[in-house]
């Protein structure tokens, strides 16, 4: 057998310790919005079954949560160092929601203008 090498200093290194903390809070994160999706699906199957259309607000917030979903398990699984929401920087989607309205702002300008 091969012996493997344990060096103290990297065992106590607080930055280790500190994203083991984090490990534990995500996880416990992932395993309590886990029910609560399973709730916003059967209410999305509800709005399917007497309307034939899906809920866009209950859709957003899905989105959300499998972004969310994403990012946790993505550091759980040391797939990246960049810990998810709060702590995530979101510019990004800032960014695109400023588009959004931009873009929405300029339907209905032209909307307003077609019916004139």
């Amino acid at each position: 057998m091969k012996n493997i090498d344990i060096n103290k200093d990297e065992i106590l290194k607080s930055s280790k310790w500190v994203r083991f903390l984090f490990m534990i809070v995500y996880a416990f994160a992932i395993n309590f919005a886990i029910p609560i999706c399973i709730g916003l699906a059967f209410i999305q199957f509800l709005f399917v079954l007497f309307t034939s259309k899906v809920n866009q607000p209950i859709t957003q917030l899905n989105a959300v949560i499998v972004e969310f979903f994403n990012d946790s398990l993505s550091f759980l699984l040391f797939q990246t160092e960049e810990k998810p929401f709060p702590f995530k920087n979101s510019s990004q989607n800032q960014n695109g929601e400023i588009i959004e309205a931009e873009e929405t702002a300029e339907n209905i300008d032209e909307s307003e203008e077609s019916n004139s």
